[in-house]
């Protein structure tokens, strides 16, 4: 990775040509079959040694079937993997451990839970073994200035929130941690562009980003018209995709993100909220004491792999069944 400086002051660009990921869970896995569709070396590592053994199995199925589901396969922006899969594949590596992972590494790319004091261990780590490198975090509600403490040097310290599917939803939000060097918010731009991206720099700092934000406003209420027993998770989302004409609504979208993550995710805001009704929802509890997390489950608000929403006359409401 080139760093700042040369003649007459001007900076040299910054090249991103190998990354890691640590994390190797949805999303973690995700990106990684994304930057390796690049033609970038991509090493991944996971705490959780049976995680890692399995991702790269896992990796195949999903970047041959996801696209492949009624709902991505008509996505007007989706990105098509590669029909190489094997080659794919072959530029990915499962490391032995972290230091191998991000030994070398231009980006290392954070996808580990939403939690902030895991979040800050793990960064303190990646400061003291990748020093050259731009860390960056996944997160998609803890904003980099709360993490950047645990690193050495914050100005090659980002957010990068990606979206799953990454497939269909083509986007990535920056956002720096209030010290992060212009010179590398440029060079992760210009990396998620060349993934394929649509990018969106975050002014300032902001719990949520941008989308989530707004989507957390709809998660919340959705949630909460369920718990005070005004509506079920069925109807909820017949209505919003008749008004808004989407393929799946909030409780599909939870789904597809993971009961676990949208915990987590809530968790973290009613942390930090000032309303005394925003409280934990007592249909999601349900939900994850049964086990019952979405599609990677089998189960959450509907069945998968193929969702009650996607039945015919279930939008209309003649077909009423449903999880």
């Amino acid at each position: 990775m080139g760093e700042p400086g040369g003649e007459q002051g001007r900076a040299i660009e910054i090249q991103i040509q190998t990354a890691a990921v640590i994390g190797t869970g949805t999303m973690g896995r995700q990106i990684a079959a994304l930057i390796a569709a690049s033609g970038r070396s991509v090493r991944i590592w996971d705490a959780d040694a049976g995680m890692l053994a399995a991702a790269k199995e896992r990796i195949a199925d999903e970047t041959r079937t996801l696209p492949e589901l009624p709902r991505y396969a008509h996505h007007r922006f989706a990105i098509r993997p590669p029909a190489d899969l094997d080659g794919l594949l072959g530029r990915i590596t499962a490391a032995e451990s972290l230091a191998d992972a991000v030994s070398g590494a231009d980006i290392v790319i954070e996808a580990v839970r939403e939690d902030l004091e895991t979040k800050k261990t793990l960064f303190s780590e990646l400061s003291r073994l990748a020093p050259q490198a731009i860390l960056t975090t996944n997160s998609s509600s803890l904003p980099s200035s709360q993490i950047a403490s645990a690193v050495e040097d914050p100005g090659r310290f980002l957010n990068t929130h990606f979206f799953a599917p990454i497939w269909s939803r083509p986007m990535v939000e920056l956002m720096g941690s209030g010290s992060t060097r212009p010179e590398v918010m440029e060079a992760v731009a210009r990396f998620g562009r060349s993934l394929g991206l649509v990018v969106a720099v975050v002014r300032g700092d902001s719990k949520g980003f941008i989308i989530n934000r707004v989507w957390r406003a709809v998660k919340r209420e959705a949630l909460r018209v369920v718990d005070e027993g005004h509506a079920d998770p069925a109807d909820v989302d017949r209505l919003w995709m008749l008004y808004f004409g989407t393929p799946y609504g909030p409780f599909g979208n939870m789904d597809m993100v993971g009961l676990d993550v949208v915990s987590d995710i809530e968790t973290s805001y009613q942390n930090v909220a000032t309303d005394p009704e925003d409280r934990p929802s007592a249909v999601l509890g349900r939900k994850l004491a049964a086990g019952e997390l979405g599609e990677k489950t089998g189960r959450g608000f509907y069945r998968h792999p193929e969702p009650e929403y996607l039945r015919e006359g279930w939008l209309t409401g003649e077909d009423r069944s449903n999880s």
